[in-house]
């Protein structure tokens, strides 16, 4: 069973962080064909801003629910050194049963939301509001989901954030001496 919700789990990392990607490169784009189009051609293009919009929404919804899975949407960093391992994993439980709680409600308000608007119709594209609100379901169904993953495998979540952590402390060690070299060769 535990496999499975790991595989699952990191297939839907993997798909989310496509999705976050693709969303990003297809804004710039629209972004870019709307500029283009206004002060070249200049016609407007408000169906591709309704779009763009659309999509900034459900990447800022989809890349918090990845956050979420890698314990980076709410991190309490200034107790981590003053508590001992075992106390800090206790934390952890709490913040993951209390962001649980929140993400439920979430749900249930945001269904309601979507019920409220989801006659009205986006004026420029025809898509219904409740498109725009679904992401917020969407985030909470993923959220709770990663969650359930963490506690139901605590063992290969805390290896998981430990690699992850890792290649991010490398990554910004890189930056760090990229910096500095440029740094350097600049002053002289």
């Amino acid at each position: 069973m535990t496999s499975i919700l790991v595989r699952v789990g990191d297939t839907l990392r993997w798909l989310l962080t496509f999705l976050v990607g693709a969303m990003l490169l297809a804004i710039v784009l629209l972004v870019c064909v709307q500029v283009f189009s206004r002060y070249f051609i200049g016609a407007a293009t408000p169906g591709m801003a309704e779009i763009s919009r659309l999509l900034f929404i459900w990447l800022t919804f989809l890349g918090s629910a990845l956050l979420i899975s890698r314990r980076e949407l709410i991190v309490i960093d200034f107790l981590h050194d003053r508590l001992n391992a075992d106390l800090f994993k206790r934390l952890g439980i709490v913040i993951d049963l209390a962001t649980a709680v929140f993400l439920v409600m979430l749900i249930v308000y945001a269904r309601h939301l979507m019920i409220v608007v989801g006659q009205k119709i986006a004026p420029a594209t025809g898509l219904p509001f409740a498109w725009f609100y679904g992401s917020i379901v969407a985030f909470s169904g993923l959220g709770l989901f990663f969650i359930l993953e963490r506690i139901l495998t605590p063992r290969i979540s805390a290896e998981r954030e430990a690699t992850f952590r890792a290649a991010q402390a490398a990554a910004h060690a890189t930056a760090s001496q990229t910096r500095a070299a440029a740094t350097e060769s600049s002053a002289s």
